[in-house]
């Protein structure tokens, strides 16, 4: 295989997280690099084991020099978010990523890069071949994209350690010591397929070239939601011209703010339609004045369109009014610690189904009292709007441990390499730290990473000297007697 990563140390790190990205392992397909992790534990003859729902748990006993240091955890996941641009013929089920290094960044083409939290991966997987070390012990979880399913479903017993270090953390100069829980919520919307009249006129609107990001950890940059931005288009043109959806499809992920969303609409007249035109026009030119920096390639795109069928007017105006009134963005600001995101909430997926219409979000907090409060908001917002509704996969928080041995051994060792002292913060995105904390009371936790950014878009890229940054620090802790 020829590697893209040259000139950057250690090579080991670089050569495996590309060995990953030419396996596919989306959230639910991770068993190409299960496979390829027991492949390189068994080649070393270490103890492995891969539970019933795919996470696999690597043990290295200690190093001569090290059998009375205490063993350490290390802990990232194996999914990654599968998010392309719409001009992509890239097939995440089969296709390798293509990668590509510009100016000390590694990219994908056209696709998320999986740095997130591929390299996490490549790190634990690098730190197995090293000589000096306590036991090491590295858990890989499943589909933590999708509602950390891997960690809330992995059995701690087998755990030895009482410090961790969870590697899937997007700033090299800052430790992470708490995070937000959440939740995941769908509404259904019910429709009846009706058959179109000749006479009838459709249109196609579409919002693309958005920056998109992560619902957690880019929430609060203000970042436009395309599905939000859609369902605020089609209300300016609901109140003044009548319309019935065809479809509508917008986002991939529900962590993801969404890039891009498509709806198809059905007229009965040109006036109508002439109308309809007319505000969705007017209201894009508002919104250029409105958005941030980051999505200054916003393209509202108005097309002729076809079908032979449309969406009964109960679905309709019901859709319309949820779009109108769901809360999406940041809905709390922490009284505790300034520039924190308290409470969010992302309309992430609109999926047009056989029978009905399905919309994801995803809402977080650091205060599981608000994830009861947003329950109860969306069973009453269904209830307004006809609409079935379901919660599922929630997890908790990771609250802030005033104490922590392993992150002053982490700072003190960072300041050491690099002269200066790291940040700890407490981040509105959610860490599988929660869960494996709440099941392993006293572990000493840590969450660090290298930069990346505009994870879980198209745009993701690593900094390739902020890796080799935190391999060196972690390599330095874990060297710690």
């Amino acid at each position: 295989m020829e590697y893209v990563v040259k000139g950057y140390e250690p090579k080991a790190v670089f050569e495996i997280f590309e060995d990953i990205c030419a396996i596919p392992h989306g959230s639910g397909n991770e068993k190409g690099v299960a496979d390829y992790i027991e492949a390189y534990a068994n080649k070393r003859g270490l103890f492995s084991l891969r539970d019933n729902v795919g996470n696999v748990f690597v043990r290295k006993n200690a190093t001569e020099g090290y059998e009375e240091t205490p063993a350490i955890l290390l802990q990232g996941h194996m999914d990654m978010v599968c998010e392309k641009n719409s001009d992509s013929n890239h097939d995440f089920l089969k296709d390798p990523l293509r990668l590509s290094v510009v100016d000390g960044q590694l990219w994908a083409d056209g696709t998320t890069l999986g740095a997130d939290n591929g390299i996490a991966v490549a790190m634990m997987l690098a730190l197995l071949d090293t000589n000096e070390h306590p036991t090491l012990e590295c858990l890989f979880t499943v589909e933590e994209e999708t509602g950390l399913a891997g960690a809330q479903e992995f059995d701690c017993s087998v755990v030895t350690a009482k410090r961790m270090i969870n590697l899937d953390s997007e700033e090299d100069h800052q430790i992470t010591a708490g995070c937000a829980g959440g939740n995941r919520t769908e509404f259904f919307f019910n429709y009846e397929k009706l058959p179109a009249n000749e006479s009838d006129l459709f249109l196609e609107v579409s919002v693309t070239g958005l920056s998109g990001g992560h619902s957690g950890a880019e929430i609060h940059l203000g970042k436009t939601n395309a599905n939000v931005l859609m369902g605020r288009l089609l209300a300016v043109a609901y109140s003044v011209a009548k319309f019935n959806i065809v479809k509508i499809n917008g986002g991939g992920k529900d962590n993801a703010i969404a890039r891009e969303c498509f709806a198809t609409l059905r007229f009965e007249s040109a006036e109508a339609l002439a109308k309809a035109k007319k505000v969705i026009i007017g209201e894009s030119l508002k919104v250029r004045k409105e958005i941030s920096k980051d999505d200054k390639a916003l393209s509202v795109g108005i097309g002729k369109a076809e079908s032979d069928f449309y969406m009964d007017d109960n679905a309709t105006a019901s859709m319309i009014k949820f779009l109108t009134v769901v809360r999406s963005g940041v809905l709390k600001m922490s009284n505790q610690i300034s520039g924190l995101v308290e409470y969010s909430r992302n309309l992430g997926v609109i999926i047009t189904e056989e029978t009905g219409v399905r919309f994801i979000l995803s809402s977080r907090s650091s205060l599981e009292s608000q994830i009861d409060s947003t329950i109860l908001e969306l069973d009453t917002l269904a209830t307004l709007v006809g609409a079935d509704c379901r919660h599922y996969a929630r997890y908790p928080g990771w609250e802030f441990e005033p104490a922590s041995l392993l992150r002053e051994q982490y700072i003190e060792k960072y300041k050491f390499l690099f002269g200066k002292e790291p940040t700890v913060g407490v981040i509105h995105a959610g860490l599988e730290c929660g869960i494996l904390s709440s099941k392993m009371p006293g572990m000493d936790i840590i969450s660090i990473g290298p930069n990346m950014y505009d994870i879980h878009s198209p745009n993701e890229h690593l900094d390739l000297a902020s890796t080799e940054r935190v391999w060196q620090a972690v390599l330095e802790v874990v060297r710690e007697i």
